[in-house]
């Protein structure tokens, strides 16, 4: 049996509304709820508590129980287990929901509730973990599981040891793009960023293009799909209101969340590889290259004449969106260096690599690859070489 309590959010609707709509789809369904004024709207109910919260900032709580085949548990011991342990944390009194997933091989479960009280008092989370894993080891024996063992354990563990993170991006051509470009915001708001503009960035290397409009002087969003073969949009916008994606003013919260968070280890990580790509990289290509092998995106902000003004890191082994000033001893000028003194010729022509982004035929695209192969053929496993080297340093 596994335990988690994910970290909570600004408001419950965007947990509430990720489990409502695996029910909707048929891949999960609720074992459980109480204390709801209407078990059909549950987030009238969730709402209610939000609204009278004193100080609590984030108010959400979402859990997932997850036990193993071998624990041989049946729904109902799923369920008792989970209200002594909802119980014991604080929330006995509290509405909440038990949902139960079977959208992967493993069935699982989801709790969602709210982190305040009917007074607006916060229930308290002092050491909420280290409380978790005590009030297990004491429901074990008498629901007969192993606390740390099971399929969701061994899951995160080879997680943990894969050097290879995976993430979604669009797809054309898997159809229904409204419910893809849902996922896709729902992937990006498990990151941390701290302005608008890398929320963009973000949700681009997820394959979405995200516009700002300003409407009777309110801000709306529209998405818009990315064809992958040539990076040219290939939906319709599709406005914010017809998906259920979090709010302008949501997404606000959690860049004001982000910025009250340091990510000083993550920020020390991404530093590091950063100094190693920028010394050993030999063109922007092989930069990028040596980069995406530890699972950092770049991105770069240019003049009209190609010159590099900012370097935006986007690291997704830790989920965190970083600007060059934000990490220590990295700045977009070196960027600017490499690409006039150490990069080859071609780097600098920024017009011949706007009119290569501009291609879109299929015979043209096939073109600029045989090109990009035969320039990287001579360094195929250099960055290999680099990495090692940089790692005994």
């Amino acid at each position: 049996m596994v335990v988690k309590i994910n970290a909570p959010t600004p408001h419950c609707s965007t947990t509430l509304q990720y489990n409502e709509r695996k029910v909707e789809e048929g891949k999960a369904a609720v074992v459980y709820s109480q204390g709801l004024d209407n078990p059909d709207k549950p987030l009238e109910t969730l709402e209610r508590y939000e609204r009278g919260s004193r100080r609590c900032e984030k108010l959400s709580f979402h859990m997932s129980v997850n036990p193993s085949r071998t624990d041989g548990m049946t729904e109902d011991q799923v369920v008792a287990f989970t209200k002594e342990l909802m119980e014991g944390l604080g929330y006995g009194d509290q509405p909440f929901i038990i949902y139960r997933h079977n959208d992967i091989n493993r069935e699982h479960y989801h709790i969602v509730s709210v982190r305040v009280d009917k007074d607006g008092r916060k229930i308290s989370d002092k050491y909420e973990h280290r409380h978790c894993q005590e009030l297990m080891k004491e429901l074990a024996q008498k629901y007969g599981f192993s606390v740390g063992k099971g399929e969701k354990h061994e899951e995160d563990e080879k997680k943990k040891n894969s050097e290879k993170v995976n993430y979604q991006r669009f797809d054309p051509e898997k159809g229904d793009y409204m419910k893809q470009i849902e996922e896709l915001v729902e992937q990006a708001m498990k990151y941390h960023f701290t302005t608008g503009e890398q929320f963009k960035m973000l949700m681009r290397q997820f394959g979405v293009d995200v516009d700002y409009q300003m409407v009777k002087r309110q801000a709306m969003m529209t998405f818009a799909g990315i064809n992958p073969k040539n990076g040219h949009r290939c939906t319709a916008p599709i406005p914010a209101k017809d998906l259920k994606v979090p709010s302008v003013d949501e997404i606000r919260q959690h860049i004001e969340d982000a910025k009250k968070e340091k990510r000083n280890k993550e920020k020390q990580r991404t530093a590091n590889l950063v100094r190693i790509a920028l010394k050993y990289g030999k063109s922007e290509l092989h930069t990028r290259r040596i980069l995406r092998k530890k699972n950092i995106g770049m991105v770069f902000s240019r003049t009209k004449e190609g010159k590099i003004f900012g370097v935006t890191f986007i690291d997704h082994q830790t989920r965190c969106v970083f600007k060059s000033s934000e990490l220590n001893g990295i700045s977009a000028g070196q960027f600017e260096e490499a690409r006039m003194t150490k990069w080859p010729p071609e780097d600098r022509e920024w017009k011949v690599y706007e009119e290569q982004k501009e291609k879109s035929t299929a015979e043209e695209a096939a073109d600029t690859l045989v090109a990009a192969m035969a320039a990287e053929r001579s360094r195929r496993n250099e960055d290999e070489e680099i990495m090692r080297r940089g790692r005994h340093r």
